[in-house]
């Protein structure tokens, strides 16, 4: 915009000092603006090309992003999958070690009342033979 204002009052400038005729002055006034259309349509291709580019560069972009989310979010839920495998597993180990460890004890504690039981036995047997003499 600037250079099309500079292009405009150079020429102004132009035809208030210039020592040639009204018809050169016209004439040297359409080749510059010719001069200057062209230059500003120059101007607007590189700018649409310009355009044109960041525009692919931005959908570049994005599809870029979109798989890398994509990918990101297949990856978690991959590793969800896998921790939440892991953690039944876990379960049932603990599971079966509650159950094994629960027998375990049961056994105990039933030959320890066993134990007892016999003791409690032996010591009434003792009480009755001893109340016999």
């Amino acid at each position: 915009m600037s250079f099309i204002k500079g292009t405009l009052i150079g020429a102004a400038l132009g035809l208030l000092f210039a020592p040639k005729s009204g018809k050169e002055t016209r004439e040297d006034l359409r080749r510059r603006m010719d001069d200057s259309k062209r230059t500003a349509g120059d101007y607007a291709d590189k700018a649409k090309v310009k355009s044109n580019e960041m525009s692919q560069t931005a959908e570049t972009a994005t599809e870029n992003i979109k798989l890398t989310i994509s990918k990101t979010a297949k990856d978690l839920r991959e590793q969800l999958h896998h921790a939440s495998e892991e953690i039944k597993d876990e379960a049932r180990t603990l599971k079966e070690e509650v159950k094994d460890t629960t027998e375990d004890a049961y056994e105990d504690v039933s030959i320890e009342v066993e134990d007892a039981s016999e003791k409690i036995r032996k010591n009434d047997d003792t009480a009755d033979s001893n109340d016999k003499v």
